[in-house]
C-alpha cells in the first residue's frame, strides 16, 4: 500500500492509549524492601504530599570530538554523568521529614532547657551516612493495570534545606528535593541508582 496523507496517523491515540495513564499523585515512601519469601513489600511513611511530586531522571552526554568530523555521529556520544532527582510538596510535617533536610539530631526535651513533651531537633555540622535516606520510592496508578507502577531511587539525599512559609486560611506546604547518590563502593559506575517496575501488559498486548 503506497502512504499518502490520508493514510498517515493524525494522532497517536490507539485503542490500548486508556490502559496507559499515570494517574494522581500517587505515595511515597522511604525504605521500599521487598521480601521475596513473604511476597510482601515493607516500607516505613514518608507523609502526605499537596501538588504532587516531580521526579527527574537525566543523563548528561558528551560528544566525542573527531578531526573532521563535523557532526555527532551514532555511537559519538557518551553518557558522562547521570543525575536523580525527587521534588516532593510535603503538607503532613514530621520530625522525620525536619532531620531529613537539615541533617539533624533530635533528643527528647528532659523539661530543664525547654519544657516537656517536645523533641529538640538540632542540625549537624557533618552528614552522616544515616543522613541518606536508603531509597524513595514513588508508587503510582497505570489505568490498565491492577498493579502499581514503583520507582525506587537509592541513596537519596535532601538538598533543598528547608523552607518554611505560613500564611492564614492556608497550610503550609514544604517543598523538598532529594539527590540520588551512588553507594560507596560502586564510584565508577555512571549509571543512576534507580529501579523502574513497570507492569505487565496482559499477553498479546504490546
Amino acid at each position: 500500500m503506497s502512504i499518502t496523507s490520508e493514510t498517515l496517523p493524525k494522532s497517536g491515540y490507539t485503542a490500548d492509549t486508556p490502559k496507559r495513564y499515570l494517574l494522581n499523585a500517587g505515595a511515597l515512601v522511604r525504605n521500599l524492601k521487598w521480601d521475596g519469601a513473604t511476597k510482601k513489600w515493607t516500607y516505613d511513611e514518608f507523609g502526605a504530599t499537596s501538588g504532587g511530586s516531580k521526579l527527574t531522571l537525566k543523563n548528561n552526554l558528551r560528544q566525542v570530538e573527531v578531526d573532521g568530523v563535523f557532526t555527532t555521529p551514532v555511537g559519538g556520544d557518551m553518557i558522562e554523568s547521570s543525575e536523580g532527582t525527587f521534588e516532593v510538596n510535603v503538607i503532613e510535617h514530621t520530625r522525620d521529614s525536619v532531620k531529613m533536610a537539615l541533617f539533624a539530631e533530635s533528643t527528647e526535651s528532659t523539661g530543664t532547657d525547654f519544657p516537656e513533651g517536645y523533641d529538640v531537633i538540632t542540625p549537624k555540622q557533618k552528614i552522616g551516612t544515616t543522613d541518606y535516606v536508603e531509597n524513595l520510592g514513588y508508587i503510582g496508578t497505570i489505568s490498565g493495570s491492577d498493579k502499581p507502577i514503583i520507582i525506587i531511587m537509592s541513596n537519596a539525599i535532601c538538598t533543598s534545606g528547608l523552607e518554611i512559609e505560613v500564611k492564614d486560611k492556608s497550610e503550609s506546604v514544604v517543598t523538598l528535593t532529594f539527590e540520588a547518590r551512588t553507594a560507596a563502593g560502586d564510584v565508577s559506575t555512571t549509571s543512576l541508582p534507580v529501579k523502574i517496575l513497570m507492569p505487565k501488559e496482559p499477553e498479546g498486548e504490546a
